[in-house]
């Protein structure tokens, strides 16, 4: 099963990490179309007691700043290493991109992502996964709805309203997404619940994910 999450390039996430735990702090995104750079704080962070600004120039005062067209704000490129840096180029490899990046989403993610300062950065990544891939994997397999649902452990009802689009129950959603992605949790689910359903079906999940298991 292809894997669903790819990186956004585009995004960055900010947190704050102190000694007991850590908080969303805002994101940073690129807008390629108007070439500029946006940070947002998240509203819950900018109301607690102890919030310190990413910088002087990124104060709370505003929940959403705006750079310079085709800038990027001074206090994240400072997060980036030089590349003069005789360490740069490891620095790259150990986080698996290459020295010739110049994504500066990519390589705060990466290489900047932890600094001087207790702000952690974050990268982003976007769930592709949709809700059709639910309904042609079952018809593929040719299972019942009903087989499905006790095999999954989620209400009928609730797989049926998936599957014509009507529910955005995320909690479901992302089970069965697991499910789809990893062999090894969804066969373990049919050793638990695999009884309640008919053998035909059982025989047929069993094996499509022991063969995703081994293809892995």
């Amino acid at each position: 099963m292809k894997n669903n999450l790819t990186l956004d390039k585009d995004r960055l996430n900010v947190f704050h990490e102190g000694t007991k735990r850590r908080i969303f702090v805002g994101q940073l995104m690129f807008n390629e179309i108007k070439n500029y750079y946006e940070f947002n704080y998240d509203k819950e962070y900018t109301h607690f007691k102890n919030a310190i600004p990413i910088s002087p120039a990124l104060d709370l005062f505003k929940v959403k700043h705006i750079s310079k067209k085709g800038e990027l704000f001074p206090a994240f490129i400072d997060r980036i290493p030089l590349k003069s840096n005789p360490a740069y180029k490891d620095y790259c490899y150990s986080q698996g991109i290459s020295p010739n990046e110049e994504n500066p989403i990519i390589l705060l993610g990466t290489i900047g992502r932890k600094g001087p300062s207790s702000f952690i950065f974050e990268s982003v990544y976007k769930n592709e996964f949709t809700t059709n891939l639910i309904k042609e994997t079952r018809e593929a397999l040719n299972v019942s709805q009903h087989d499905f649902s006790q095999a999954f452990d989620i209400s009928k009802n609730t797989l049926q309203r998936i599957e014509s689009g009507k529910s955005n129950d995320m909690n479901s959603i992302k089970l069965i997404q697991i499910y789809l992605h990893f062999p090894e949790v969804a066969l373990w689910q049919l050793k638990q619940t695999g009884q309640k359903i008919h053998s035909n079906a059982l025989n047929k999940l069993f094996k499509y994910f022991e063969i995703n298991k081994t293809s892995k």
